[in-house]
């Protein structure tokens, strides 16, 4: 069993505020959590946004610029404002799709406790092949064969498993190659017991008050 067992909000605490805002960040962290994920896409115009989406109405959200979603009224927060939150936690920032290496190098590298991570294993393998300063993981769901050689392969020390395929066996297995596992998206005590009983190093969670009270209760 982990001697620590981090929560984390997935897109800060969304059912409490916005999803993917400052505000839900701070309710987040408001609540306990030691941290949380949030969703990186590049605009058509090179800004860089928290949006978890692939669509904006019809059309993909790459497709668009800063303008293009200010005239729909949409208003989304900038990969900027996670400048405030850096030290405060550890924040995972999931890329949603690779050609963000050099806007990634340019912001994130001087930010602390960040962890970056994506289902596009490519943008893992180029950040690492760039020497990025910060932490790298992947972001998957189902079971990949001899995950934990395939991610340090790539550069990855972190791994990003649905829940549903965490199981002792893959923990044991990332841990004998010094890799930190944190499932995705639990939200029902029984599963963060289960995860923290098989040794997983924390969870993500639509629900971090929660999780940040159960984790209190079994601790005293």
């Amino acid at each position: 069993m982990s001697a620590e067992f981090l929560i984390l909000g997935h897109r800060g605490s969304p059912y409490r505020e916005r999803e993917n805002t400052v505000a839900s960040f701070e309710a987040a962290l408001a609540a306990g959590a030691d941290g949380f994920e949030t969703d990186l896409r590049l605009l058509s115009d090179r800004t860089a946004i928290l949006y978890h989406d692939d669509d904006v109405g019809d059309d993909e959200c790459e497709t668009l610029s800063a303008r293009d979603l200010t005239e729909r009224g949409l208003v989304v927060d900038q990969l900027d404002t996670i400048d405030r939150f850096a030290g405060r936690g550890t924040i995972v920032l999931e890329v949603k799709r690779s050609k963000w290496e050099e806007i990634l190098l340019e912001h994130v590298q001087r930010w602390p406790g960040i962890v970056v991570a994506s289902f596009d294993h490519t943008v893992v393998r180029e950040l690492h092949r760039r020497n990025a300063a910060f932490p790298l993981g992947i972001t998957y769901t189902g079971a990949i064969v001899d995950v934990a050689p395939y991610a340090k392969r790539l550069g990855a020390s972190w791994l990003f498993p649905n829940f549903h395929f965490a199981d002792r066996e893959l923990v044991d297995a990332a841990h004998a190659e010094g890799l930190t596992v944190m499932p995705w998206t639990a939200n029902r005590q029984r599963d963060w017991e289960r995860l923290r009983g098989i040794g997983c190093d924390g969870v993500i969670t639509d629900f971090p008050d929660r999780a940040v009270e159960w984790l209190k209760s079994i601790s005293c």
